[in-house]
């Protein structure tokens, strides 16, 4: 698995394991108690996430493996050993979870039981591209509804599953720091799918409409009616999505002339015009002049700069 999804989902599991155990393997522990020294170091390049699982009442215990694969390969021989060695270290048994978030097809994945000379082996695979989002969507942990983003979109665009989640995000996040934090995870799973520059317009596009008068997430403030500049603009356009205008624009700060922030927002091309007028405090109407003048100034003809205009409005309609 590639180290930058790999780091996503070990550093998510612990957040919403009861969920996957109950969800996937019918399983609702009393306790969950992580592995001891020995077993951490023993295991720890081999295992993502194991746990011991503390049974109810008189149920005996039993360990379980949590473990996500992008990889379309036939981990049976891999996952009977970290059992056989799991159970001398323990003498409990191992419930293994493998949850495949691979673009491609799954089939040598999927299998999950081995028999040999009279041992019977399996483990449980599920196939996330086989879900519905809403299984993730509508979770309690943004660990879990941004996986949605890698299951079954039924009849939604990829344009709309990220604007559900990411809506869904700000309802359950309040902090900057916290929306962030998923934002960009969510754009380092967008990979998986392809789905990178999508994911980045709506990030961008839906921080600017909901946050830019109210949280102040990406605007410093305004004093005496004067824009007095963001100095870290948009977090280098989340991930350097963003290339230009936007972060040398907004790091001039009132030092910046209206009119060229005006083009370089344009140049962007993740703002409507509504959000381009408030960020410079201009009416619409000066923006459109701006940006007519501006686009004829390259030599755009009249109907080219009408149709290029009525694209963009379009686009965030």
């Amino acid at each position: 698995m590639a180290n930058t999804y790999d780091r996503v989902f070990k550093e998510n599991v612990p957040s919403w394991e009861r969920t996957l155990l109950k969800k996937f393997l019918g399983i609702d522990p009393a306790e969950l108690i992580p592995i001891d020294a020995k077993m951490q170091l023993t295991l720890e390049r081999e295992m993502d996430h194991i746990r011991k699982v503390i049974a109810f009442g008189a149920n005996p215990n039993f360990g379980v493996q949590i473990e996500f694969h992008t990889s379309n390969e036939d981990l049976r021989a891999r996952n009977l050993v970290h059992y056989a060695l799991f159970y001398q270290i323990t003498g409990l048994p191992l419930k293994q979870l493998v949850i495949y978030a691979g673009v491609e097809k799954a089939t040598k994945i999927l299998l999950h039981s081995l028999g040999i000379d009279g041992i019977y082996y399996q483990f449980k695979v599920i196939v996330l591209a086989e879900y519905p989002k809403e299984e993730f969507l509508y979770g309690e942990t943004p660990e879990e509804v941004i996986m949605a983003l890698l299951c079954d979109y039924g009849g939604d665009s990829p344009e709309e599953v990220t604007k559900m989640i990411l809506t869904r995000l700000k309802k359950m996040l309040k902090g900057k720091n916290q929306i962030r934090k998923f934002q960009k995870q969510l754009l380092i799973l967008s990979r998986l799918r392809k789905m990178e520059l999508i994911v980045k317009n709506q990030i961008e596009a839906m921080t600017f409409h909901y946050e830019v008068e109210t949280d102040g997430l990406y605007l410093e403030g305004k004093e005496k009616g004067e824009l007095i500049g963001l100095e870290k603009g948009l977090e280098k356009g989340l991930e350097q999505g963003i290339e230009k205008g936007i972060e040398q624009g907004l790091e001039q700060g009132k030092e910046l002339k209206t009119i060229e922030m005006i083009q370089n927002m344009w140049d962007a091309q993740v703002l409507p015009f509504s959000t381009i007028a408030s960020i410079a405090e201009v009416a619409d109407d000066y923006v459109m002049e701006v940006i007519q003048s501006y686009l004829s100034g390259q030599g755009k003809t009249e109907t080219e700069v009408l149709d290029m205009i009525e694209e963009h409005t379009a686009k965030f309609a």
